[in-house]
């Protein structure tokens, strides 16, 4: 099976892994559940997490424009990708709207979305140097033989950035929030990455 496709049949699975880790999330409640119990549950969420990103990384290395702009989810979510995927403070903007991140902890969450926002402003930096030769292969089909090897490799390594980005601004999250109101984030974010990573309709 080609990678591609081999890819889109894991990122279903992984998303139906993501609905079970999702239900167990839902089915608890929270203030009688013992800390070790909570932290077992945010365990699961964030080695899913670590499969997505590692899986993903695997296939980017071999098509960093497929790995990178996810051709299969729907238009909306397709105009807010961010080299594919959510754009990593999402993360931060996520948990302060939801209100669970207690107050003495606002003003450091506050300054990690700062320094997130940092970070994708210089990948952004980064990426301006390789846009003409993605846009040739993307023209041109996509394919890789029609890509110049430099542009190749510096767009993969942009592709991978994002993700690790992405990751790093989920544990700082979680590092940040009690076990609890970690649950309840969790909630929130899977539910924000179900929809997002979901398969088009019309795919």
């Amino acid at each position: 099976m080609h990678s591609k496709e081999s890819f889109k049949f894991f990122i279903q699975s992984w998303l139906d892994g993501l609905d079970a880790i999702f239900t167990r999330l839902q089915s608890v409640h929270v203030d009688t559940l013992h800390e070790s119990d909570q932290h077992d549950l945010i365990s699961a969420f964030m080695d899913h997490q670590e499969l997505l990103f590692s899986t993903k990384g695997s296939l980017t290395s071999e098509d960093p424009v497929f790995g990178a702009h996810l051709p299969w989810i729907n238009s909306f979510c397709r105009a807010l990708q961010w080299y594919g995927g959510w754009r990593p403070t999402a993360a931060f903007q996520l948990a302060q709207s939801s209100q669970m991140v207690p107050p003495e902890q606002v003003p450091a969450i506050e300054a990690m979305r700062v320094a997130t926002k940092a970070e994708e402003a210089a990948l952004e930096q980064d990426a301006s140097s390789v846009e003409i030769g993605i846009i040739k292969a993307v023209l041109n089909g996509g394919g890789m033989c029609s890509m110049d090897p430099t542009i190749k490799a510096l767009f993969r390594r942009v592709a991978m950035s994002a993700d690790m980005i992405r990751m790093d601004a989920i544990r700082r999250v979680v590092g940040m929030l009690p076990p609890a109101e970690t649950i309840g984030y969790l909630l929130l974010l899977g539910k924000m990455e179900a929809s997002f990573y979901g398969m088009d309709d019309d795919d």
